[in-house]
């Protein structure tokens, strides 16, 4: 009988072509996911729907945000590419790798500082540059600067939400590790989001214990005032 041989070719280096096709698919899912978003809770009462309103607009820009942030750094990671795959692999390339890594470490540090409610998003910034210096260390100059790139984005994002929480007067902040974000002003309501410890949120109105807030990244709802601090 004849035998089924098994596949042990080793797998496909993660090239830098391989990593801009990647970046190009998540800009297209981004793209789509910014052009159909969720509309407002319907069973707001009439005087919230300009919260939910305001809410939804800050979400949409977010996104929008995002989108653009990321085809910026896909054009930066084809430039380097195209560097790259022409023969320049010299000391030049490589210390801009170098020099990239070292800005983008102390964005990340301030982003930390400032965004402690991104502590997921920045760990995920630093996995990106530890990435972006292994690379360096295998002459892989193109594939370390689609690194940073990625990890910038996530720290200038941050950055971004601690200066317009900076600027807004009466901020308060997520006490709870995870506390739900609710349609209404009651525990029956369904819980729209879930919220971590220090998120900052912008209060609009009260209702008994619970509290009408837009959350900084867009969403509004309703939270148990015991859950929150100045």
């Amino acid at each position: 009988m004849p035998t089924s041989r098994r596949n042990t070719s080793p797998p496909r280096p993660r090239t830098p072509a391989r990593l801009f096709r990647t970046g190009l698919a998540c800009a297209a899912l981004w793209t789509s996911a910014c052009a159909t978003p969720e509309p407002p809770a319907n069973t707001a009462p009439l005087r919230d729907i300009a919260v939910y309103h305001r809410a939804e607009s800050a979400r949409a820009e977010r996104l929008a945000l995002e989108v653009g942030r990321l085809r910026d750094d896909l054009r930066r990671a084809e430039e380097a590419l195209v560097k790259v795959e022409s023969g320049l692999r010299g000391n030049h390339t490589r210390a801009n790798a170098v020099s990239e890594i070292a800005e983008v470490r102390i964005a990340i540090k301030k982003a930390a500082e400032r965004a402690p409610w991104r502590a997921e998003r920045i760990e995920e910034a630093r996995g990106k540059l530890a990435e972006a210096e292994r690379q360096v260390q295998q002459e892989n100059a193109g594939a370390a600067l689609f690194f940073v790139y990625r990890a910038r984005r996530i720290a200038e994002l941050a950055l971004l939400e601690a200066d317009a929480v900076a600027k807004h007067r009466d901020n308060w902040f997520v006490s709870g590790a995870r506390v739900n974000l609710r349609e209404g002003p009651t525990t029956n309501h369904r819980v729209v989001d879930v919220l971590t410890r220090e998120t900052p949120v912008f209060l609009e109105r009260e209702e008994d214990e619970w509290v009408l807030v837009r959350v900084i990244s867009g969403p509004a709802g309703w939270v148990h005032r015991s859950l929150l601090r100045r």
